[in-house]
């Protein structure tokens, strides 16, 4: 048969044609043998009395929700919830190690360079911004390239994660966005506080002792 449309469906798939269709191509009446149908109310109490009544009947072998399909598959996948929050706290312990050690190498290697500026009377908050300033311009770029990067990683994984029965939802919501760049922010904030001591405790005298 000719396919004149496709539907976006999550879980399971199903083709859908006419009555006349189905006798076209098959030719014989189609056996329903399923009715699908809208309960005015979706509460608990009243689904549960509307399939009583329904299995009371010798023409219904077995009646089903799909409040309470969606429900069972929620809670089947709920343990996915708890592997993206350990990602996500993998991620967050990354980039603090990885920003704490390139302050570090900084630091440690533009000693003189710090020594000097402080034997010229800058106060420790000028030279803490002097290389603050450029981790703070290096962790929005990162955040920048992360976020366009992470829509193609996150169409990726949801792709390989996916079984033939189940769909998982392609979009991305704004608070995702929001909640990456500000927590890649907040430990470039974190680094740079630690940092501070150090900073502070630069030897004047020594630093500009050593031999280039």
């Amino acid at each position: 048969v000719k396919v004149t449309g496709i539907v976006e469906n999550y879980v399971s798939g199903y083709v859908y044609m006419s009555p006349s269709l189905y006798q076209e191509v098959f030719g014989a009446q189609p056996d329903y043998a399923m009715l699908i149908a809208k309960v005015p109310d979706d509460s608990a109490e009243n689904r549960a009395a509307v399939a009583g009544d329904l299995l009371k009947s010798s023409y219904v072998s077995a009646a089903q929700f799909s409040t309470d399909i969606s429900k069972s598959f929620s809670d089947t996948i709920k343990s996915i919830d708890y592997i993206v929050m350990v990602l996500v706290v993998c991620a967050g312990l990354l980039a603090f190690v990885v920003l704490y050690n390139l302050t570090n190498i900084n630091i440690t290697e533009r000693t003189k360079e710090l020594a000097t500026i402080k034997v010229l009377g800058f106060y420790d908050r000028e030279v803490s911004a002097y290389i603050y300033r450029e981790t703070a311009i290096l962790s929005l770029i990162g955040t920048a390239v992360g976020l366009v990067a992470g829509i193609f990683l996150h169409a990726f994984v949801v792709k390989t994660a996916e079984v033939d029965m189940v769909m998982f939802g392609r979009s991305i919501g704004w608070l995702s966005y929001v909640l990456a760049a500000a927590l890649t922010l907040f430990f470039s904030l974190l680094v740079n506080l630690v940092m501070i001591r150090k900073l502070k405790k630069i030897d004047m005298v020594e630093s500009l002792k050593s031999v280039e």
